[in-house]
C-alpha cells in the first residue's frame, strides 16, 4: 500500500539463485520498492538479455554487452549505475554462501567500476524565494498543503502523499513520514505555518473517508502526477520555470523542495545529523536512537532555522 502501480511487484525468476538472493533480502527487511528494483533488474538480465546462461556462466563480457544495450535503449548513465549495481549485489551475495560454489566471481563488479555517477547539477531555481512563489502561486487547498509539506520537511513527493490522518499530530507539532526510501519511518516537526495549512485543508475535508491525509476526487490517495502537474503550472504562473522546460537544471519539481528545504537549512546553520534525520538520510537503526532521545531536540533546532511562507 502506498506504492506506484506496477512499484509493488516481487518478480518471480527462473534462476534458484535469484529467488534465494531475493526471499533472503526480503527477510532482512528490505523495502518492497528496493525488492521490486532487484527482481526486476534480475529478471530483465536473466530473462531478456541473457535467457540461455546460468548465474555462474555470465562473464564480464556479457555483462559489458548488457550495458551496450542499455545504452541504446537510450538508458541514462545514473540508471545503467544502478542496474549494475544490484547485478553486483546479487553476485557478492552469492560468493559469501557456500551452497552456490559454482559461482565464483563477480562479473559485474568491473564493469561497474567503470560508470561513473553523473550528478546533475542544483536547479537554478531552486531557492526558497522560488519556492514560496510557488506556493502562493498554487490555488487548490490540498495541492498547495502538499507544496508546503515538501517545501518545510524536504519530503519526498511519495512520502507526504503516504501521510495518513492518523500520522499527524497537530498539537504537539510533529507528522510521522511513514513511507521513508529503505522501509524506514520518521516523526518530523512542523511549524505553526504548516500546521495552520493543515488545519485549513482538513476543515475542507472533513467528510472524507479515506484513511490518508490527501485525498483525490474520487476518494483514494490524491496521485503523485496531479502534483507534478499542479507544481509544473504554478512554477509557470509564478515566472519560476517555464512549462515547457525539460533541462533538468531549469525545471522546478515537487523534488526540488527538497533541494530547497536542504539548501535553507544548511545555510541557517542547522545540524548536520539532526537535517538527515528530518530528510530521512540516515540508516534505519541511527533513525531510531534519534527518534527516542533527540525529537524535541530537533523540533526546537527546526523551529529556529525554518522560515515562513508567508501565507
Amino acid at each position: 500500500m502506498g506504492a506506484e502501480p506496477g512499484s509493488s511487484k516481487i518478480y518471480e525468476n527462473k534462476h534458484d539463485e535469484v529467488n534465494y538472493f531475493i526471499t533472503r533480502k526480503k527477510a532482512t527487511d528490505r523495502s518492497t520498492r528496493t525488492l521490486n528494483s532487484y527482481s526486476r533488474v534480475l529478471r530483465e538480465f536473466y530473462h531478456d538479455q541473457f535467457p540461455d546462461l546460468n548465474p555462474d556462466e555470465i562473464k564480464t563480457g556479457h555483462v559489458e554487452n548488457y550495458v551496450i544495450a542499455l545504452d541504446e535503449r537510450g538508458v541514462s548513465q545514473n540508471s545503467k549505475k544502478k542496474y549494475l549495481e544490484v547485478l553486483s549485489s546479487f553476485y557478492n551475495y552469492m560468493l559469501k554462501r557456500d551452497e552456490f560454489e559454482s559461482i565464483t566471481s563477480n562479473p559485474a563488479a568491473v564493469v561497474m567500476e567503470e560508470i561513473s555517477r553523473v550528478r546533475p547539477d542544483r536547479p537554478d531555481c531552486a531557492t526558497w524565494e522560488n519556492a514560496c512563489k510557488l506556493i502562493h502561486a498554487i490555488p487548490d487547498p490540498r495541492d498547495k498543503t502538499v507544496a508546503i509539506i515538501l517545501a518545510k520537511t524536504g519530503a519526498r513527493l511519495l512520502e507526504a502523499l503516504s501521510i495518513e490522518e492518523d500520522d499527524v499530530d497537530l498539537e504537539k507539532g510533529f507528522i510521522r513520514l511513514r513511507e521513508r526510501k529503505g522501509g524506514g519511518q520518521t516523526v518530523v516537526p512542523i511549524d505553526d505555518e504548516t500546521i495552520y495549512a493543515i488545519k485549513r485543508y482538513q476543515f475542507i475535508n472533513v467528510d472524507s473517508d479515506s484513511p490518508y491525509l490527501f485525498t483525490s476526487n474520487l476518494g483514494g490517495r490524491l496521485s503523485k502526477e496531479r502534483i507534478r502537474r499542479e507544481v509544473k503550472a504554478a512554477a509557470d504562473r509564478a515566472g519560476v520555470a517555464p512549462k515547457e522546460e525539460r533541462r533538468f537544471e531549469k525545471k522546478f519539481t515537487p523534488h526540488t523542495f527538497r533541494t530547497v528545504f536542504t539548501t535553507l537549512m544548511r545555510k541557517q546553520g542547522m545540524k548536520p545529523y539532526i537535517l538527515k534525520y528530518i530528510r530521512g538520510d540516515a540508516k534505519t537503526e541511527t533513525m531510531d536512537i534519534y527518534t527516542r532521545i533527540d525529537r524535541d531536540d530537533a523540533k526546537e533546532e527546526y523551529l529556529n532555522c525554518i522560515k515562513e511562507i508567508g501565507l
